[in-house]
């Protein structure tokens, strides 16, 4: 500021328009200002990332580790798991206790282990909180199971960090305009019509009247060729 020589004064918000460019220097260099400054070097950048991404990895294989062993475990076999080792077409294989599917880990009908797959795949450390697509490409992967597509649909839906913070592209539900409550009975009535219905006596359809005061039902049975008029008389003398 000191090549500068200015005076300050106040300038009302409403006369304060935009800045005349031909009151600025048009002779400033602005190519050095930062010479020389370094808020973080090189070296701390480079070792402070790859450490981070070391220990992401290293906790990402110990997850993947876990899971195997879980799957060992679980000595069960689907019955289509079985008739697919028996065929033999190396499209289905098992190998130290883990079924192999087209090349993927086949999970078993484990609860406990599909929803450690779904959580490890839904809240990545270096990614945030993944969505269905994202989901069913990270798993499938690695992993297979039946339903897999249904399973990440019902857990994404089920994350509260993700229904808290999701983006609503819908218009806004306009407020709810209750009916009245009548002040008396047979004020406001509901008229509806069963049918068709096997004759009897000639008859067959119902004419339903409700009270909406006092829920009182009126049946009247009478022809399908009723009209608007027959409706009206029916009220007439029943009510």
């Amino acid at each position: 500021m000191q090549d500068y020589d200015f005076m300050l004064k106040y300038i009302p918000e409403k006369t304060n328009m935009k800045v005349d460019i031909l009151s600025r220097k048009d002779q400033v260099n602005t190519k050095e200002d930062n010479k020389d400054v370094q808020l973080l070097k090189d070296k701390l950048w480079q070792q402070r990332t790859t450490a981070e991404i070391t220990m992401i990895k290293r906790k990402m294989t110990m997850e993947e580790g876990n899971i195997l062993k879980e799957i060992k475990r679980n000595m069960i076999r689907e019955k289509e798991v079985v008739q697919a080792l028996k065929k033999g077409d190396g499209l289905t294989w098992e190998e130290d206790g883990v079924v192999y599917m087209e090349g993927r880990v086949y999970v078993p009908n484990n609860r406990k282990i599909k929803e450690e797959i779904l959580k490890k795949n839904h809240n990545l450390a270096d990614m945030g909180y993944s969505g269905q697509h994202r989901m069913l490409k990270l798993i499938k992967r690695t992993y297979l199971w039946p339903g897999l597509k249904e399973d990440i649909k019902k857990y994404v839906q089920g994350c509260l960090k993700c229904q808290q913070n999701k983006v609503q592209h819908q218009r806004k539900t306009g407020e709810l305009h209750p009916l009245e409550i009548p002040k008396g009975p047979w004020q406001e009535i509901s008229i509806d019509i069963i049918r068709p219905l096997p004759k009897s006596n000639g008859m067959d359809i119902i004419v339903v009247i409700v009270d909406q005061f006092m829920k009182i039902i009126r049946l009247k049975a009478t022809t399908t060729n009723i009209l608007l008029e027959g409706i009206a008389k029916i009220y007439r003398d029943n009510i």
